[in-house]
């Protein structure tokens, strides 16, 4: 008998789970796994909640697909679990950067920022990320995919905790030990997470490939889902070769 194949998605801050639909249909024979975050009070829930789905799932070939905030799960997680391929969509190993470092990501300063910003005016800070995920062009041609994937559900204190662990997290320690294959997409326009950091972790990991995406932004499932779901196949397709 075949050994079932377990997709675990993780999604970015603030994300819908429903954003993964279009992509996770495709793939009917697979074991799908989508923690819910928004229940998260704390920086630990987050991979408290993943780890507890793990360990819920019928035993099998475990590949994570995480997108932004997920990518960084899914490689704390790789580390700890037994993984046996990742899709990190606009990600890197860690957020918030140094002055000298800013191409690739943000300062501590703008996270806290937000996080005051979250409690004074929900909406505003919401609104600014949104609009920030997309590039020009995606927002004009791609409109009404566009809006319709502004939902937010996450309740405050969930998006005050995911600051808070984007704010602290860095997995760049991890980099060296993760010897399973990876697909890393990312956006070569993405304001969120600058294309330089997908880079650098694709030069950091052992396994990696790098799929870089013309004048995109954060959000290839929402945009590219077809080139999200290609990765995705491609790793259910393989010999399942990698960290037992």
């Amino acid at each position: 008998m075949a050994t079932q194949t377990v997709l675990l998605w993780l999604a970015g801050w603030g994300m819908s789970n429903d954003l993964w639909h279009p992509i996770q249909v495709r793939f009917p024979t697979c074991q799908q796994v989508t923690p819910d975050f928004t229940r998260a009070t704390d920086p630990k829930d987050f991979m408290a909640v993943i780890e507890k789905e793990v360990r819920a799932v019928d035993h099998g070939r475990l590949l994570v697909i995480g997108w932004s905030m997920g990518g960084v799960l899914a490689q704390r997680l790789a580390a700890n679990a037994p993984v046996h391929g990742m899709v990190l969509i606009s990600t890197g190993s860690r957020f918030v950067r140094p002055k000298e470092e800013r191409s690739k990501g943000w300062p501590k300063a703008s996270l806290l920022r937000m996080e005051r910003g979250l409690i004074e005016n929900r909406e505003r800070v919401w609104g600014d990320f949104f609009e920030s995920i997309a590039t020009e062009k995606e927002r004009r041609v791609q409109k009404d995919t566009f809006l319709a994937s502004r939902v937010n559900e996450w309740p405050t204190e969930a998006l005050m905790a995911g600051l808070a662990y984007l704010r602290e997290e860095d997995c760049g320690q991890l980099c060296g030990s993760l010897d399973v294959p990876v697909t890393i997409i990312h956006g070569k326009n993405d304001a969120i997470w600058p294309f330089a950091a997908g880079a650098e972790l694709a030069e950091s990991l052992a396994q990696a490939e790098l799929v870089p995406i013309e004048d995109c932004g954060h959000a290839p499932p929402v945009f590219y889902p077809e080139i999200v779901t290609l990765a995705v196949q491609r790793m259910v397709e393989s010999d399942g070769e990698g960290k037992a």
